[in-house]
């Protein structure tokens, strides 16, 4: 199941993608094309890689996958990361003992 934050990444994907051909038809977003350009260049380099298909398209997918992969990410990451070391234990055992 696709969960909220996955939806929101999906449309943020699909919203990046079509920002992403703005700089390439227009004189408007130069200054942000390496990065807003992303899905449009991937999406170009994969039409002439296969030598099939429509770039547009293909930027479309790649950024709506890009999209669900950085939603997934932070999903996972927001259920909760535990990083081995980070707190010392010894600390949280003697505070538990003071607690009690």
């Amino acid at each position: 199941m696709i969960s909220i934050r996955q939806r929101k990444g999906l449309a943020i994907g699909l919203i990046w993608s079509l920002l992403a051909w703005i700089p390439y038809y227009t004189e408007y977003l130069t200054s942000f094309r390496n990065i807003l350009g992303i899905p449009a260049a991937l999406g170009l380099n994969l039409e002439l890689a296969l030598n099939r298909g429509d770039a547009f398209i293909f930027s479309m997918l790649l950024g709506i996958g890009i999209g669900f992969v950085f939603g997934t990410i932070i999903d996972l990451a927001k259920r909760g990361i535990k990083i081995i070391g980070l707190l010392p234990s010894r600390r949280k055992k003697e505070m538990k003992r003071r607690v009690w």
